[in-house]
């Protein structure tokens, strides 16, 4: 399954009332798509169903976290809009790589190849043994709330499955220093890796992992920006 990121509210993405980048390239082009997840969310699933569920789930989390006044955090059926790109994992897995490299003060490796498991990489294993920091990135994180505090911890998700979330302020901060690494860049240029770096054209086994990593990291600041100003949670969709 391919990795794509949603930030927009959970009433809206629990009755799937949003569309994936490749899904509106398609349906604007003419063609017929159909998305197929491994996360199958109930499409039977009211809006109104939908909405007094993840209410409940998001007052839980507000409260738990003693946050006093409540962050911006919008739930509804199709009035917060939404943001949507698809990195996929090999840019995800670059980005993680790139990550663990510069934290451990080794050379970022050229070469990415094509579904490889980051996890397994010698430079990311060996980071993992001895890091002595929580980085949501790597650390098994696939949601981020829209709140203005670093925060990360486990919690149980809306569909009852244990999970790691993380706030979007930290995503951000977190990114904000692996830009401080090497690139140094400013906001303009980072939201236009985008669209100048990641995949090349046509079939590739190999990869540029700084180019790709550019285009993760691109998505994911804009993610991030978009959850704190919508006031919407953050996730891996795939």
């Amino acid at each position: 399954m391919g990795l794509d990121i949603y930030a927009g509210t959970l009433t809206r993405y629990y009755t799937n009332n949003w569309k994936t980048i490749v899904q509106q390239i398609a349906e604007e082009n003419g063609m017929k798509y159909e998305a197929i997840r491994a996360q199958d969310n109930d499409e039977d699933l009211s809006p109104e169903e939908a909405l007094e569920i993840v209410t409940e789930w998001r007052d839980a989390v507000i409260n738990a976290l003693h946050l006093d006044p409540a962050p911006l955090w919008n739930e509804d059926y199709d009035t917060t809009p939404y943001y949507t790109d698809k990195p996929d994992w090999d840019a995800l897995g670059a980005l993680i790589l790139y990550i663990a490299a510069n934290y451990s003060g080794k050379e970022v490796p050229a070469e990415f190849r094509k579904g490889e498991d980051v996890y397994e990489h010698p430079i990311v294993k060996d980071f993992i043994k001895t890091k002595d920091r929580l980085v949501s990135l790597i650390d098994g994180c696939g949601w981020w709330i829209p709140v203005k505090r670093n925060i990360m911890f486990d919690y149980e998700l809306p569909d009852y499955e244990e999970g790691s979330l993380a706030t979007s302020e930290l995503l951000l901060s977190e990114l904000k220093k692996y830009n401080s690494f090497e690139w140094n860049a400013d906001r303009d240029t980072i939201i236009s890796w985008r669209t100048t770096e990641g995949y090349p054209e046509g079939d590739a086994d190999v990869y540029n992992t700084e180019s790709l990593a550019k285009l993760a990291f691109s998505i994911l600041w804009q993610a991030a920006e978009f959850s704190l100003e919508h006031g919407v949670v953050v996730l891996y969709d795939f």
